[in-house]
């Protein structure tokens, strides 16, 4: 899509996505320390200079805000929608971005900033529609909402969760888009878009190994350092077992009904198994990226990211400790995942849950996922939309009364393989024709869903 080509409406879209961009990332909102209350004042002065009266700042702590805002139906039919999003960003490493992180600069047609794609830009695109339908008075058969949380980055404690708690009603919608899909994906010359319909739980775990301390000069033959080797060993060499959620049972499924042939015909064969085999998924037509990620979403996982331990060099440490980013699949319990990987090191270790999140699901069967699978349809003739299930973590699971899909389509590109090493990484940036065709989508789904 190019600016040529848009209409006035989706011209007038585009601007306004890339104008609240740019103002979104020149706020420094990294988490920590957060101070998501400049995006959330700016966004509620956006929508109060718009006329739109029904603004809320809410602050969990100081300096973190949510900003929530609401159009409300005149006769509602259904209950209402949400636009959702958060505005903390991650860290960055200031020196090694070619660009101000925090200059919201336009480039060659890329607006550069931490949060560009991860994710003001979304957040953006769902203000700018808001402005739209209060501008162009639109009739709407349900209430929109539109919410900006705090603290996504860091779990959510100061945001979506302290809003559930604490302002359901403000939040308390039927269904919501969110971030987390829309990535367009080419098999066997068909073009497929995910629908994160479905997100894995962070259930974290703590491994502990102790030994005998005593002083370095003296080397003993059993150390914690010695068991931590070990440790780490089996549990690299643990896998969970594949295991087909529904969404992702829904995803095959659609994948092979579309494509048919030998293609439909192993796939209904893996299905069908009582014990699927990782080695018949990796003969599907998918790129290695693909497959990485099938395989995050067909087990469970426990990867080791930080290890404590040791106070002095000349000191043989007594205790270590590894921190364990543990990822769930929907339905199972924190706890049997536990034990699993304790059966796995074994007795060498112990493990135990620090943060016992679950899965969230959400059903692929909805009137709002028929709207999106039309929108993008429309956008992108003789795609196909499939459910999908994320490793990663969003707000998702914490407002759990509503129905969340992560969707923020952009047209099949070579920039979409750029993007997946700029999220959280350096020089983050977004074209402005990827960020008007995600903000037109939003749109045409929002008024044909929520439009009398």
């Amino acid at each position: 899509m190019t600016t040529s080509t848009l209409t006035t409406p989706q011209q007038s879209l585009r601007e306004s996505a890339i104008h609240h961009l740019q103002a979104l990332l020149r706020l420094n909102t990294m988490t920590p320390p957060g101070n998501e209350k400049i995006a959330a004042g700016y966004i509620a002065g956006v929508l109060r200079d718009a006329g739109i009266e029904n603004v809320q700042v809410l602050e969990s702590a100081p300096n973190r805000a949510n900003v929530v805002a609401r159009l409300e139906s005149a006769h509602p039919t259904g209950r209402p929608i949400m636009l959702m999003g958060h505005t903390d960003v991650v860290t960055v490493e200031p020196e090694k971005w070619a660009r101000d992180p925090f200059g919201g600069e336009l480039i060659d047609g890329e607006i550069w900033g931490r949060g560009a794609l991860d994710m003001k830009s979304q957040v953006a695109s769902e203000l700018a529609v808001f402005l739209a339908l209060k501008e162009q008075g639109i009739a709407l058969n349900r209430d929109v909402i539109l919410v900006a949380f705090a603290d996504e980055e860091t779990g959510g404690a100061l945001g979506a969760d302290w809003m559930w708690k604490n302002h359901r009603d403000l939040i308390d919608a039927e269904f919501a888009i969110n971030e987390g899909g829309g990535s367009p994906m080419t098999i066997n010359d068909q073009l497929f878009y995910t629908c994160q319909v479905a997100e894995k739980g962070s259930t974290h775990l703590r491994m502990t190994v102790t030994g005998t301390p005593g002083h370095a000069s003296v080397p003993l033959d059993v150390t914690a350092m010695s068991k931590l080797g070990e440790a780490m060993n089996r549990l690299h060499a643990w896998q969970g077992e594949t295991t087909f959620t529904e969404p992702v049972r829904q995803m095959l499924t659609t994948i092979a009904d579309t494509l048919g042939g030998d293609v439909a015909a192993r796939i209904n064969d893996i299905l069908a198994a009582e014990s699927p085999a990782w080695e018949e998924l990796v003969k599907l037509p998918l790129s290695a990226e693909e497959l990485l990620s099938l395989r995050a979403t067909t087990r469970n996982t426990a990867v080791p990211t930080m290890i404590r331990g040791g106070q002095r060099i000349n000191v043989i440490p007594g205790e270590i400790q590894v921190e364990i980013d543990g990822r769930i699949l929907p339905g199972e319990a924190p706890e049997a995942f536990r034990a699993s990987v304790q059966e796995a090191v074994g007795a060498i270790a112990e493990i135990t849950i620090t943060s016992p999140d679950t899965g969230t699901a959400a059903d692929p069967a909805s009137p709002f996922f028929d709207a999106i699978n039309a929108s993008i349809g429309e956008l992108m003739p003789d795609s196909v939309l499939i459910p999908s299930l994320s490793s990663g973590g969003t707000d998702a699971p914490l407002i759990p009364g509503v129905k969340v899909y992560g969707f923020y389509p952009m047209p099949p590109s070579e920039r979409l393989g750029v993007y997946d090493t700029l999220v959280h990484g350096h020089n983050e940036r977004i074209h402005v024709d990827d960020l008007a065709f995600a903000t037109r989508f939003i749109y045409d789904v929002v008024v044909r869903f929520a439009g009398a």
